[in-house]
């Protein structure tokens, strides 16, 4: 996934070779493994490369094993906000430090994050989460099967449209 603003320009990407806790890892200036995983147990490492037009940054965000990397990020001047299944991690660019992480209550792997007007909207296996900008859920949406997550849903200025397991489609205002 490859993210772009004027301050800067994102690469993340599934480090499959990365293993907490080995000496044997490829280099990163910065480690973050907010959830303290350990090396037996079951995680994803996510390389992201910050190329900040004057310097780079180089660290690897640890997380949940179910996480899918297609939809997970979004940048807003120099805040990195990354889906890590049930949570989110937000990461200044400019030095490669964690703001926050806050978990969110899913159900099912997560397949994407969306800003839009009033929050952002996290597409789950089993709903479609409106969190505000603290990340508090305001309200979720299910459908009649499991939607597919590995498909980017369609926006308008006021709904998203997405699709279920079953080809059943579902159009959802997200405005208040």
């Amino acid at each position: 996934m490859i993210l772009q603003n004027e301050i800067c320009e994102v690469h993340i990407s599934i480090d499959t070779t990365y293993t907490v806790e080995s000496t044997d890892n490829r280099h990163y200036d910065i480690v973050l493994n907010p959830f303290h995983k350990k090396h037996n147990d079951f995680y994803t490492a996510f390389g992201i490369k910050i190329d900040l037009f004057y310097e780079n940054i180089d660290l690897v965000l640890i997380g949940d094993f179910t996480t899918i990397c297609d939809d997970c990020a979004l940048i807003e001047n120099n805040v990195l906000t990354v889906l890590i299944n049930d949570a989110i991690v937000q990461i200044d660019v400019k030095n490669g430090t964690m703001i926050c992480c806050k978990e969110v209550h899913c159900v099912g792997e997560t397949g994407g994050i969306y800003r839009v007007q009033n929050g952002y909207l996290v597409l789950e296996e089993y709903a479609l989460m409106m969190l505000d900008f603290e990340f508090k859920e305001k309200w979720s949406f299910t459908g009649k099967e499991r939607f597919c997550i590995w498909q980017s849903p369609e926006f308008s200025e006021t709904s998203i449209r997405v699709q279920d397991i079953d080809n059943h489609f579902y159009e959802v205002d997200y405005m208040d």
